[in-house]
């Protein structure tokens, strides 16, 4: 294993020109506005270091872990993710776009004001998170678990927006969705303690907040053709 403390971007930078990064773990680095593309992370680690206002472009990550570090502002563009975890992470303003997750942890993240659009997220977990005031957009989330355990402090999506998204077969625990703002969003096949407080509409599958107009059954229409196309993926 690679071993590197006290780095900075322009170090990792000229590691990553051959495309790789591979058995690294990364301590106590300033790794601000790193600017990375087409390359590939494996079982790499970065803890208590600073990743702030950095552009990850076409990155793929695998058993990599993020722990104790600040990544506000930064970017995933096009990116994907297989059994990555990000745990005590600063994700304020963070935005993830057009990309793929599957067994993703995200756990005890500050995640206020995060844009996430575009995504699809399997087999993941979301756990005392802090997710106020985040726009969350056209995605999709299938097999996933929302918890918020008490005493955590965490408010989950208190206060988020969430514009056309699905939840297909995903468990709730601790009211994750309270206090959130849903629009055309589609719940199919999911338990648990979603909500007891949301402003929602168009909302299909959520038990006490359904709507009945129009709007609604031509999102279920979209919604269940989209699951057609990624349920299998």
């Amino acid at each position: 294993m690679s071993v590197y403390t006290f780095a900075n971007k322009d170090f990792l930078e000229t590691e990553l020109l051959n495309g790789s990064l591979s058995d690294t773990s990364i301590n106590n680095s300033n790794l601000d506005l790193l600017q990375t593309s087409n390359s590939l992370w494996q079982k790499t680690d970065i803890t208590d270091s600073n990743c702030n206002n950095s552009v990850f472009n076409s990155t793929q990550f695998t058993n990599c872990s993020f722990f104790r570090s600040n990544m506000m502002n930064s970017q995933f563009i096009n990116c994907s993710f297989m059994n990555t975890k990000f745990s005590g992470i600063c994700l304020i303003k963070i935005q993830f776009d057009n990309s793929r997750l599957e067994k993703q942890l995200f756990d005890s993240c500050t995640m206020q004001r995060a844009l996430l659009n575009k995504l699809i997220v399997q087999n993941s977990t979301f756990k005392d998170f802090e997710a106020v005031y985040a726009r969350i957009n056209n995605s999709v989330f299938i097999n996933c678990f929302f918890e918020l355990n008490y005493g955590s402090g965490s408010n989950g999506f208190s206060g988020a927006e969430l514009k056309n998204c699905i939840f297909l077969n995903c468990s709730f625990s601790g009211y994750p969705m309270r206090g959130s703002k849903l629009k055309g969003c589609t719940f199919i096949g999911c338990s648990g303690e979603i909500t007891d407080d949301i402003e929602a509409e168009s909302v299909f599958g959520l038990q006490n907040y359904n709507c009945t107009d129009e709007t609604t059954l031509i999102n279920r229409n979209r919604a269940v053709c989209l699951i057609n196309e990624v349920q299998n993926v």
